[in-house]
């Protein structure tokens, strides 16, 4: 891959994962990634040199100045969201840029694209991955800019280049043909840079808001679901019918699983919609020291953390288990008459946290309550619609014939609705015009808010004040990270009965629950997987999408007692090595004293410069090799080491070539030292004939073979009995010297 082809895959990588951050958001419709898709893998093929496929800048302008009014009509009829026709614009935009010729500006100008794709997404989504796309954005953004910066200055230059280097071992040869391995690891580098910058710079940062939560587009994204001021028998169906994630609450333990997240509560029935008037009639509640205390009563029960990740709904209720006794991490809390708490912000992203009390009061309390009601409480709770059937007094008083108290009365409604009737989501109506008639005495078939609303008339017809309560089941905890999934499929509707002894309103479900499935191995597979995965995300929106002052606060908190706890474990473990230290220093001085106060001193000593010697000459020898192989010459330069040189041959003869110059160089020795030197302008066969020696000759010829020759064929012995015959003759010739000097001095 060159580094055209490289700026190529880079800038399609980046338009690619800008168009992915997006899909992940689910505001593109699958048509649309279709066809995106398809146009992406078009245009890859058609931006080739001599093809003529793409168009020209100008008719891609005027596509795109023609597709606005086209842009009004997809906001006004088929999106219904200015966020999903403005997604639409900027994929079609891209879409043109990428089939026409490309300049320089044009690829600027797909980059901007694709990060405004990304900022779009980042305030659309909370989920994990996009934390991974964006790292691959990131990635791939660095290697694109890269990439288009040498291909620029490339194409700029008037004559190409040419590097010429003549390293031993290649490396700048490499680097200078392997360009695109360089942008590699340099893109890496950059990113990792970037990370270990931005990172610490993100978590130290100060908070003046509440966190990117609500800093979205999320107004436009609301889920459709529960209704601050009304419950119609049907609703909570339709609300199930959705699979999406509604919220996730941390909390510390599981909680008991007949608890429920509960959101507002139905105070009026007309016979066929739960209405509250109390909802416009909210008080705010003061703030105090950060939070909102709820009520300076003694609560009963234990307490429980909820740390609550709303997604964005058109409700307004705060959701919450058990007694609410204050509420922190909110801007703006109200309250009703009836308990139900209400935040500033709705159909946005949004993070609180609710401290509230498990109420644990004993049964046997409840049943000695006389249920004795106010006047208010009873115009509340007790009301019931003008088409009220007689039939379902009736009904209630045979059910409760047994039941001596207003608990057990309660109780006896919610078995028998368990028991007597079946929880379906496919309604189906008999012949009563009643609803609630209907599904009693007919039909015996339907879903929450049915069996709720029959339990709730059931126990108003004897006395007993009930309200319909909305909010979700607990939905799927996750063990990993402590935290409740809820989804909109969770919607419920269950009763709350009223015990005016002990300013008590106690939670009955007469909805039958289904029967689980028996999970197979896949499934608990699919489903631990599912774990990891939701706290991951539980993770990335804990830490990055709701980070605020607070959390960085508790962050500090955290860290700050991690550093202790280690600077603690550090110091023991610190004491505990010095102290070792310290014992070791001692046992080595009483074991020198008793040396050298006793008569092994001279043993020690004696086998410690044995040792020393020993490893001294171990060091010399390899240094001595090391420079020998690097440098044969030197054994023929100093005659002391001229008894290594049959080593020496010995290690090369695998190599001719090597062997031949070892031979040459011991030749020029034995010259040089007879008075024989090469001068500077001769080559070695002048040098060789120079000499008048038959063996240099031999040895010489065999030498430029060695050195210059494709294939030699060299006789390793032959060289060997040349060298010795020089030599013999050199010494025959200097004991010639030796002799006629010494007849001069007679004579």
């Amino acid at each position: 891959m060159n580094i055209d082809q490289f700026f190529k895959a880079a800038s399609y990588a980046l338009v690619t994962g800008g168009f992915l951050t997006l899909a992940l958001t689910g505001r593109v419709d699958v048509a649309t990634c279709i066809l995106y898709s398809l146009a992406l893998i078009a245009s890859w093929f058609a931006d080739r040199p001599g093809l003529r496929l793409q168009i020209s800048e100008r008719v891609a302008n005027w596509c795109v100045v023609g597709y606005a009014p086209f842009a009004y009509l997809d906001f006004r009829y088929l999106s219904s969201s200015w966020i999903t026709a403005l997604i639409h614009f900027v994929l079609f935009v891209s879409i043109f840029k990428l089939f026409q010729v490309k300049r320089d500006r044009d690829w600027v100008f797909l980059y901007l694209l694709a990060v405004f794709e990304m900022l779009l997404a980042a305030g659309l989504t909370i989920d994990a991955l996009f934390l991974l796309l964006l790292t691959g954005f990131t990635l791939t953004g660095l290697a694109a800019l890269q990439a288009f910066e040498v291909v620029r200055t490339g194409r700029n230059l008037r004559q190409p280049l040419r590097t010429v280097t003549l390293s031993y071992d290649g490396q700048q040869a490499r680097r200078a043909s392997r360009p695109v391995r360089y942008l590699l690891v340099m893109t890496l580098v950059m990113a990792a840079l970037i990370g270990a910058l931005s990172v610490p710079t993100f978590f130290l940062l100060p908070r003046w808001n509440t966190g990117l939560l609500s800093q979205t587009f999320s107004e436009d994204t609301a889920m459709t679901g529960f209704s601050d001021l009304s419950i119609a028998l049907g609703s909570v169906g339709n609300i199930k019918s959705d699979e999406r994630t509604a919220m996730r609450v941390r909390v510390e333990k599981p909680l008991p699983p007949y608890l429920h997240w509960r959101g507002m509560v139905m105070t009026r029935f007309d016979g066929r919609e739960w209405t509250r008037p109390e909802a416009n009639r909210r008080v705010a509640v003061r703030q105090q020291n950060g939070g909102y205390i709820l009520g300076e009563r003694q609560q009963r029960g234990q307490v429980v953390v909820q740390t609550v990740y709303v997604e964005p709904m058109s409700t307004s209720a705060l959701f919450h288990c058990g007694r609410p006794v204050a509420v922190s991490n909110l801007r703006g809390l109200a309250q009703d008459s009836t308990g139900t708490l209400y935040r500033a912000e709705r159909g946005t992203r949004l993070s609180y946290t609710v401290f509230s009390h498990l109420d644990e009061t004993p049964v046997e309390q409840l049943r000695q309550d006389p249920l004795r009601y106010d006047a208010q409480t009873r115009a509340t709770f007790l009301q019931l619609p003008a088409t009220f059937d007689a039939r379902v007094t009736q009904l209630a008083r045979e059910i409760t014939a047994n039941a001596t108290n207003g608990y057990d009365r309660a109780r006896a409604i919610e078995q028998h609705l368990r028991t007597r009737c079946a929880y379906t989501l496919e309604l189906q109506r008999g012949n009563e015009p009643d609803p609630i008639v209907d599904f009693l005495f007919e039909t015996r078939r339907g879903h929450c808010e049915y069996f709720a609303s029959a339990m709730a008339l059931m126990c108003r017809s004897l006395g007993l004040a009930a309200r319909l309560a909305g909010g979700y089941h607990l939905g799927e905890y996750n063990d990993i990270n402590n935290t409740y999934i809820v989804r909109q499929a969770d919607a419920h509707a269950w009763v709350e009965v009223y015990f005016p002894q002990t300013e008590t309103w106690v939670e009955f479900d007469p909805t039958p629950g289904a029967a689980p499935a028996p999970p197979t191995a896949a499934a608990e597979w699919l489903a631990s997987a599912r774990r990891y995965i939701e706290a991951l995300r539980m993770f990335y929106i804990d830490y990055v999408i709701a980070y605020d002052a607070q959390r960085q606060r508790l962050l500090a908190q955290d860290v700050g007692r991690t550093a202790a706890r280690y600077q603690t474990s550090a110091e023991v473990h610190l004491y505990s090595y010095r102290e070792r230290l310290r014992m070791w220093l001692i046992s080595q001085a009483i074991w020198i004293y008793s040396a050298v106060t006793g008569t092994e001193l001279f043993y020690h000593l004696t086998v410690l410069l044995v040792l020393a010697g020993i490893l001294l000459l171990m060091l010399v020898g390899y240094l001595l090799w090391h420079r020998i192989r690097r440098q044969p010459r030197l054994l023929f330069e100093r005659r002391w080491l001229s008894w290594l040189v049959p080593l020496f041959r010995w290690t090369l003869r695998q190599d001719e070539r090597q062997s031949a110059v070892l031979f040459y160089d011991e030749m020029a020795a034995l010259l040089s030292r007879a008075g024989h030197r090469r001068a500077p302008h001769q080559t070695p066969l002048e040098f060789a004939s120079a000499t008048g020696f038959e063996e240099v000759l031999t040895i010489t010829r065999a030498y430029n073979q060695a050195r210059y020759g494709e294939r030699p064929d060299l006789d390793s012995r032959q060289i060997d009995r040349a060298l010795q015959g020089l030599r013999q003759r050199l010494r025959q010739r200097r004991s010639g010297f030796r002799r006629g000097f010494r007849w001069l001095g007679r004579s």
